[in-house]
């Protein structure tokens, strides 16, 4: 059976994602499977600073302790829902890198998509620091919903896709169109035009791509044209403009992604992103 992976760092933000994370499980019948990654704290014979280090390595336990509320608190959750699937919850808790945690974890398990929480309020509350979740990014392959505190995705009733008409974003769309069948929301496709550029794409690549996306015979898939100064703040604009309720991209160069989501940028938009954002990796597009 398939499954949604939730990492979490017991934050506010976090648990509305793995409330957010156990909807989407009920409607797609999945399985749920909470994460949560602490440093590990070394050992060190012989060193002086005895209380510093029994107070982390205390952190370490009650990092333990909060996993397993957390997880009693999602459970009960999930129990008092009303749905009529009940999603099966699963716990793994971890010690280390989170990068290393996470690639371990990916190896060993299929997901069907990780869910994980966005920035509140200002740029610096992340669930995560900017870079642990550009590795979640950049190590999955498959799809990473980004969760605002205050989006809900049990209101969904337009996704707004973001195309260059590259071949990839084909596959990233044809997911999109399975889940809405299942989810009800219709989906635009856009294609955004940067200001100062003639917005010219060769003829026969956006021929081939309306094409291909004409075969996923879904009458809710609509194509539009947006213009704006800069790739990131138009996406973050989207949303708003077209009515969107959860915005969604995918990505083919690896350069191209570095230079889209750096560290400051991801902070800085996911701070003023108010619907959910949906990436689907270079592994993923492409496959």
């Amino acid at each position: 059976m398939k499954t949604i992976l939730v990492p979490t760092d017991f934050s506010r933000g976090a648990i509305h994602a793995a409330e957010s994370a156990s909807w989407l499980a009920e409607q797609l019948h999945t399985q749920l499977l909470l994460w949560n990654c602490a440093p590990r704290v070394p050992v060190m014979p012989g060193y002086l600073g005895g209380p510093t280090f029994a107070e982390a390595v205390a952190g370490t336990v009650e990092s333990r302790d909060r996993f397993g509320e957390l997880a009693e608190e999602l459970a009960d959750f999930m129990t008092n829902s009303g749905g009529d699937y009940r999603p099966q919850l699963a716990t793994r808790y971890s010690e280390g890198s989170f990068r290393d945690g996470l690639t371990q974890l990916l190896h060993e398990d299929t997901f069907e998509l990780i869910v994980i929480g966005a920035p509140s309020g200002c740029a610096v509350e992340h669930i995560f620091t900017g870079s642990h979740t550009l590795q979640v990014i950049e190590a999955a392959n498959c799809p990473v919903l980004i969760v605002p505190s205050r989006a809900a995705l049990n209101q969904l009733d337009k996704v707004v896709f973001a195309t260059d008409y590259e071949p990839g974003d084909l596959a990233a769309i044809s997911y999109l169109s399975e889940l809405s069948r299942l989810l009800k929301f219709a989906i635009e496709v856009v294609h955004i035009v940067l200001n100062g550029t003639d917005g010219y794409e060769p003829e026969q690549k956006e021929t081939t791509f309306k094409e291909q996306l004409a075969k996923l015979k879904n009458a809710r898939i609509t194509c539009k044209e947006l213009r704006g100064k800069e790739v990131v703040g138009r996406l973050n604009r989207v949303g708003k403009q077209t009515g969107a309720d959860l915005l969604a991209m995918s990505h083919h160069h690896y350069s191209f992604f570095k230079k889209l989501f750096s560290e400051s940028t991801v902070a800085r938009e996911l701070a003023h992103q108010k619907i959910p954002l949906l990436v689907f990796p270079l592994n993923t597009a492409n496959s």
